[in-house]
C-alpha cells in the first residue's frame, strides 16, 4: 500500500454528436483543464479521436476509464475577402 495521498479526478459526462439518446459516457477530466457543460473537448474511440460535448460536471464516477485528451479548438468562421470587387451583374 501507498502512503501518497491520491488525487480525486473530476469526471466529465460526455455525449457524442450522433446520439439520439440520453446516455453519456464519463470520461476523466485532465488535472488542470477546467471544463463546464457546453464545452467541446477531444476524446479517443475505438475508430480514433473525435470531437464531444460535456453535458455535466461529476466528483466520482464508477464507469470512467479514459481521460480526456484536450479542448477541442473553436472552429474559426470563414472570412469573406471584402477587398475583392462583387460581380457586375448590371448589363
Amino acid at each position: 500500500m501507498s502512503d501518497q495521498p491520491s488525487t480525486a479526478l473530476t469526471v466529465a459526462a460526455i455525449k457524442f454528436k450522433w446520439q439520439n439518446d440520453d446516455r453519456t459516457y464519463d470520461y476523466f477530466v485532465p488535472s488542470g483543464l477546467e471544463l463546464a457543460p457546453g464545452d467541446k473537448v477531444i476524446v479517443e474511440t475505438k475508430r480514433g479521436e473525435t470531437t464531444v460535448e460535456v453535458v455535466e460536471i461529476k466528483t466520482q464516477s464508477d464507469k470512467a476509464e479514459k481521460h480526456i485528451l484536450r479542448r477541442a479548438e473553436p472552429v474559426e468562421p470563414v472570412a469573406t475577402d471584402a477587398t475583392q470587387p462583387a460581380e457586375d451583374w448590371n448589363f
